[in-house]
């Protein structure tokens, strides 16, 4: 509390008015001391909180008339705060109450081609909705929320809270991710690797749940929005402002990533939390005509469907921004310019890749250009531009439209999954990696592969048919050791059997389903030589029959079935030189993402494997004639309600009142002849 002097003693009318003054006075400066203090304190609380903000956008023009857009936007603050200045406070509340460590939530629509418009820059996600998370242990001097006995129990009840909160946060059916029968726990997928034959295993436990059919509209899109400070009024998101393009788009994924770390510095636990949108457009269908016919080009405003808005561009940074930039990454014949200056010059790096073609044997350029939206504030608007920042893309009409991607972002496999077998009773699934070379300079390489697959309870998977082949010759599954051993310090790489060109099953983890209480989960380590073209993993089923309490409402249509995970080791990507001469390094989490590197660790690589999500599939069970109820419902009725009129009428009827109209006639007749009898 702020001290205050004493008054001077006075006499008379003097000290009446010298204390009236002073009474009038001390609330006054009351009020602004605590004024003064509110705002020390909250300049002292932010700077103690040193939450960030950053956000970034990129364009890339693909193959086959098509574009991709990504709006990256992170944000990181003190996971002990109990106020924040932009940091979303539910977020951190969500991390706190469950205990996560890392946790992704995604919702996707459409599937990305991999085949025709290369890797995505931030890599892909599974049609409909997926949550995986791994927890922190609980403390050991500390009691369980509830009667839990053991940590088993304990992840269990913070998935569940976790997907309430998340459900309930993102307007989304993530309660059904409760079910036993859809929770797996995965040992190997979405865990670090580098590539290497010792298995990197967390001792964190992690959970994994899929909803297929979870349809993703933009009421998954609006609470995306509001976790970010100016929501998308200003910066990077107000280019996301048409939810008709978006939503109308081949492919839309955005993601919501949750983390808790220990910061390196001071060992303060922090959050951060990362939340990517992935757009492909229809670059082609946005072109406009312009008097230079040699150049067709379009603009990003109308490519995102800004001007049905009414907006022409991006009005500015966010206030809450540290970064906020727009990167445009480019190749012949393709060239990214924006319309005004009024983010300034851009900063351009290069690069060299290979391109698609194997007749083609010289190196394409690719450029990256990057734009400072927080040069806006400090210029005023231009005429050319009205104060709107812009990107023109732009194409050579005397060059052919692209239909490869380059090698750089061409996959080294390309994955499919489908069903086998006919008939409502057996059946099989094959998962199939096709190595894929789009030039003849590309040398294949040894890799390794591992594959990660759940079935649903009611496809009852025969373990003995288990089936991985290398071109065709049968690999020894039985011999092959479990996944747990994989990450064991006693295991030595130099001692493992030599591999003559021939592929091996490194690892191997089955865990088989219990009718109505958990799936079946498949996962494998494959050691794949470079001389090996065509891997395929397979496997027999047998379909169960539900009660007719499980079919859903539209149980002819099908079962959806979540799609499976092939991780490959971090792949060989573009990688842009940022140290330009006489300028800082080129600070970007998002192009970390994109080049594998840890974010802000100067070059240091991530060890994050490349997830790749095979399609859905959409299987037929033994299904019972849901209309026959109805009408063996609608025969016993009609036949009942005859049964039972006849009944009624035969049980009311009067046996008396049978000939009451004769009786009245014949006594009207009587009646008729008395009359004249008696008038005569």
């Amino acid at each position: 509390a702020p001290h205050f002097p004493p008054h001077r003693a006075v006499t008379g009318c003097a000290m009446t008015s010298e204390r009236r003054s002073a009474r009038r006075s001390m609330p006054l400066v009351a009020l602004f001391a605590a004024l003064v203090a509110s705002r020390a304190g909250v300049a002292d609380g932010s700077r103690a909180a040193a939450e960030s903000f950053d956000e970034e956008a990129l364009v890339r023009p693909l193959p086959d008339g098509k574009a991709v857009f990504v709006a990256h936007f992170r944000q990181s603050a003190p996971l002990a705060s109990r106020h924040f200045e932009s940091f979303p406070k539910a977020m951190a509340q969500i991390a706190r109450e469950t205990r996560v460590a890392e946790a992704e939530l995604s919702f996707t629509q459409g599937r990305w081609d991999d085949k025709r418009w290369g890797r995505a820059p931030v890599g892909t996600k599974p049609i409909g909705a997926e949550l995986w998370a791994s927890f922190h242990a609980p403390p050991a001097n500390a009691s369980v929320r509830s009667s839990a006995t053991d940590s088993a129990d304990a992840h269990s009840e913070d998935w569940d809270a976790l997907t309430a909160h998340m459900g309930g946060l993102f307007c989304a059916s993530l309660s059904r991710m409760n079910a036993r029968e859809i929770v797996v726990e995965p040992a190997l997928a979405f865990s670090r690797w580098n590539g290497a034959r010792d298995a990197t295993r967390s001792t964190r436990r992690k959970k994994h749940g899929s909803l297929p059919s979870e349809s993703v509209c933009v009421e998954n899109l609006t609470p995306f929005l509001k976790l970010l400070p100016c929501r998308d009024r200003a910066g990077v998101a107000e280019a996301l402002a048409s939810r008709t393009t978006l939503f109308g788009a081949p492919y839309v994924s955005m993601s919501t990533l949750v983390e808790t770390t220990k910061s390196g510095d001071d060992g303060e636990w922090r959050v951060v939390l990362t939340q990517t949108l992935t757009v492909a457009l229809d670059r082609a269908a946005a072109q406009e005509t312009t008097d230079d016919a040699e150049k067709p080009e379009t603009r990003l405003s109308r490519l995102l469907g800004l001007d049905r808005k009414g907006k022409e561009g991006i009005s500015g940074a966010c206030v809450a921004a540290r970064l906020s930039r727009v990167h445009a990454e480019t190749h012949a014949p393709f060239a990214a310019a924006a319309t005004s200056d009024v983010a300034g010059a851009p900063r351009e790096h290069t690069a060299l890749c290979e391109r698609s073609a194997s007749k083609d044997a010289s190196k394409a350029l690719v450029r990256l250009k990057t734009w400072d939206l927080a040069n806006m504030d400090a210029r005023p608007p231009f005429a050319n531009g009205n104060g709107f920042f812009d990107v023109k893309l732009s194409r050579d009409a005397g060059a052919p439209e692209p239909r490869a991607p380059l090698v750089g972002y061409a996959p080294e496999f390309l994955a499919e999954r489908h069903l086998t077998g006919s008939g409502n009773r057996d059946g099989g699934v094959s998962i199939e990696l096709r190595r894929h070379l789009p030039s003849s300079d590309r040398k294949p390489l040894d890799t390794r592969v591992r594959v990660f697959q759940a079935l649903p309870w009611y496809v009852r998977v025969f373990a003995h048919t288990l089936k991985v082949t290398f071109d065709g010759v049968d690999a020894n599954v039985a011999a092959s050791r479990s996944v747990t051993d994989l990450g064991r310090n006693h295991f030595d790489a130099s001692s493992a059997p030599e591999l003559l060109g021939d592929g091996e099953v490194e690892g191997l983890r089955w865990s088989p389903s219990r009718d109505r209480t958990r799936p079946s989960v498949l996962e494998a380590q494959l050691f794949v030589p470079s001389s090996v073209s065509v891997v395929r993993v397979s496997a027999r089923f047998e379909k169960a029959f539900l009660r007719t309490e499980e079919f859903p409402p539209d149980a002819n249509r099908g079962f959806d079935v979540a799609p499976a995970v092939v991780a490959f080791p971090p792949p060989r990507v573009i990688r842009f030189f940022r140290n330009l001469e006489g300028m800082d390094a080129l600070e970007s989490p998002l192009l970390d993402r994109m080049e594998g590197l840890v974010v802000g660790g100067n070059t240091q690589p991530a060890e994050v494997p490349e997830r790749v999500y095979l399609n859905g599939l959409l299987l037929t069970l033994p299904t019972p004639d849901f209309s026959m109820p109805f009408n063996v419902i609608t025969l016993v009725c009609t036949a009942m309600s005859l049964l039972s009129g006849g009944v009624l009428s035969a049980l009311t009827r009067r046996p008396a009142w049978a000939g009451f109209k004769e009786q009245k006639a014949e006594q009207k007749k009587k009646l008729a002849e008395l009359a004249k009898r008696a008038k005569a």
